[in-house]
């Protein structure tokens, strides 16, 4: 009796199967898209810390402090779960490389950052300025270096997200 003699493997895609269809998900580029996403955000709260007003003197105002003088308080947990909805939505897009959350983080960062400009222009309008539109700043007071930081964090976020939706995994091929 014989031996038995596997048959060969097929060299030659099925044809079932087309170039597109086997197509690898870049990693590295989702990787870089969620790391500069990350750096963003992390960019983002440490300027909560950082000085926002300066009122002439030692006395500097950080964001947190802002809430205080303002009366927004009642705002402040909003906001804080808006960061931490995209810290979710980075991670899962980090870790899955699922399209879908990239997307919504890409959207959600720029709507972020569309509020969080509104409210810096709001912030150097009140500013050295006799009628403000926020009540409860210091008369003298000046913007410094935090609100920018923030802005540039989201802008981070942003860029981070979409480039990660970019390279990311979606259920239906779109070229397909």
């Amino acid at each position: 009796m014989p031996a038995y003699t596997p048959p060969a493997p097929h060299r030659v895609p099925l044809p079932t199967r087309t170039p597109a269809g086997t197509k690898r998900i870049p990693h590295v580029r989702n990787r870089i898209g969620a790391l500069v996403t990350f750096t963003g955000l992390a960019l983002a709260l440490l300027s909560l810390y950082l000085p926002w007003l300066d009122s002439g003197g030692d006395e500097r105002i950080s964001a947190l402090g802002i809430t205080e003088l303002i009366d927004v308080r009642s705002v402040a947990p909003v906001l804080f779960v808006g960061l931490l909805v995209l810290a979710l939505l980075v991670t899962v897009t980090a870790l899955t490389r699922l399209g879908a959350f990239a997307v919504a983080a890409a959207v959600v960062a720029i709507g972020v950052l569309a509020g969080h400009l509104a409210f810096v222009w709001t912030l150097i309008l009140s500013t050295g300025s006799t009628e403000p539109a926020l009540s409860g700043l210091p008369a003298n007071a000046t913007v410094t270096s935090g609100p920018y930081v923030a802005a540039f964090g989201f802008v981070m976020v942003s860029a981070g997200s979409a480039w990660a939706a970019r390279s990311a995994r979606y259920p239906v091929d779109p070229v397909t």
